[in-house]
């Protein structure tokens, strides 16, 4: 027993930082004879659960029962078995704060999932125009994520025995409604009435606006210039496609006349500076940036009084003028004025039409996909597949086609299988306000 209170008086008082082998300590504890009996003592007296007290407040160990636990505590402590200890409790600290730091982020997610997702619905959600549908009555703007189906197939097709919307025979009204027109210097201009549908109502072809399919609109454009070219265009392309004329065509209300007789839509083409003017003109009467808003008023004017019974308007080329917003906002606030829709064929990226039509209240459309911009049978098929694709994801989708005899014969193939694809092909006033802003 006098070896055990020995090494343990000399851990007890050994100094702090003292360098001195361990072997030496030894040594001098053995020539302090006297304080050996005093620990022997203590060790074997009757209270043995006071002299592991005192063991435990001299070591600064945890208490442990009897002689035998502080001899062991003294042996874990001197030889260091107390380190997996260690590790294993910074370990345990570790994982409770990664499940508190994990905790806390899923409440803030949880408390700031409302705020989130009204964001979210915010920047996907169109701007609130009303729209009066052309069979009257209004209905609320409907974002793209609202129009289109959950999943491929969701939306519900119309029943076998219902004759679908592009296939109807439909009488148009008349072209040159008086109720809709005012007398001006340039000639008569389409006008908003005290009461009832506007222009664009008034003038379009009715579509059953509880159809849940996805929707795409055709707009062939670059019509009026050539008689044959029409005739061909009427011959092969389902009355729901809607057809665009140049305003400086000759003979343009009597082409629009046989347009409509046909069931189709009209929109008038008016010509807008493009890039590299006056190299690259577009013809009389083109809406310039450089002109004063007055001077360009005039010019619309002159253009839209040279036919009646169109819906609205589209740009004939613009690549520039389409950029320009205080030029392109004289122009559009017009249209809106005027009771019509503008559609724009987006010929270029920097088009500022569905953003500042949205600010006036301008019922617009926009182009997502030019047809033949590769004038082939793949080609023109892989544009239409594309336009399917984003009618599915969007609701809607418009695309603008010129009326080349490959475009015609894709587009007439195309158009058989629709229904049985779940799609429909719709005039441009059925998918007026049904697009995101570019």
């Amino acid at each position: 027993m006098a070896a055990l209170p020995t090494r343990l008086k000399a851990l007890v008082s050994r100094p702090p930082r003292k360098t001195k082998p361990a072997k030496a300590a030894k040594t001098t504890k053995r020539e302090k004879g006297g304080d050996d009996d005093a620990f022997e003592a203590l060790l074997a007296g009757a209270d043995e659960d006071a002299s592991a007290d005192v063991l435990a407040a001299r070591l600064g160990v945890p208490k442990r029962a009897g002689r035998a636990g502080a001899a062991t505590t003294t042996e874990h402590a001197r030889d260091g078995t107390d380190k997996p200890r260690r590790r294993l409790n910074l370990f345990a600290v570790a994982v409770a704060l990664t499940v508190v730091a994990v905790a806390g982020t899923v409440a803030w997610l949880a408390a700031t999932a409302e705020e989130t997702a009204a964001a979210r619905r915010k920047a996907t959600t169109l701007a609130d125009i009303p729209v009066t549908l052309p069979q009257g009555g209004a209905r609320p703007v409907e974002a793209p994520h609202a129009a289109a189906p959950a999943a491929e197939g969701a939306a519900k097709p119309a029943a076998a025995h219902d004759p679908d919307p592009m296939d109807v025979a439909v009488k148009l009204a008349p072209s040159r409604n008086e109720d809709l027109l005012e007398k001006t210097r340039a000639g008569y201009l389409p006008r908003m009435p005290a009461k009832g549908p506007a222009p664009w109502q008034a003038y379009s072809r009715p579509f059953p606006q509880d159809d849940t399919r996805p929707r795409i609109a055709l707009v062939m454009a670059d019509l009026g210039w050539s008689p044959s070219a029409l005739e061909k265009v009427l011959a092969r392309m389902p009355a729901a496609v809607t057809l665009a004329f140049a305003a400086g065509a000759p003979n343009l209300q009597k082409a629009v006349d046989q347009a409509r007789g046909d069931g189709h839509e009209v929109l008038l083409q008016v010509p807008m500076e493009p890039q590299g003017f006056p190299l690259n003109d577009p013809g009389p009467g083109t809406l310039l940036t450089s002109l004063s808003d007055e001077k360009n008023v005039d010019r619309l004017e002159t253009a839209m009084a040279s036919a009646t019974g169109y819906v609205g308007l589209t740009n004939l080329t613009g690549t520039k003028f389409l950029a320009s917003h205080d030029s392109l906002q004289t122009v559009l606030r017009q249209v809106q004025r005027r009771g019509l829709i503008y559609v724009d064929s987006w010929p270029t990226t920097s088009s500022q039409a569905t953003r500042i039509a949205t600010q006036l209240g301008l019922p617009r459309a926009v182009s997502d996909v030019q047809v033949d911009r590769s004038p082939s049978d793949a080609g023109v098929a892989a544009q239409l597949a594309e336009l399917e694709r984003l009618a599915k994801l969007n609701g809607v989708a418009v695309g603008y086609a010129q009326p080349y005899p490959v475009t015609l014969e894709g587009i007439a193939r195309w158009a058989v299988g629709l229904r049985d694809r779940g799609i429909v092909l719709a005039p441009v006033t059925a998918v007026v306000n049904r697009q995101a802003d570019r």
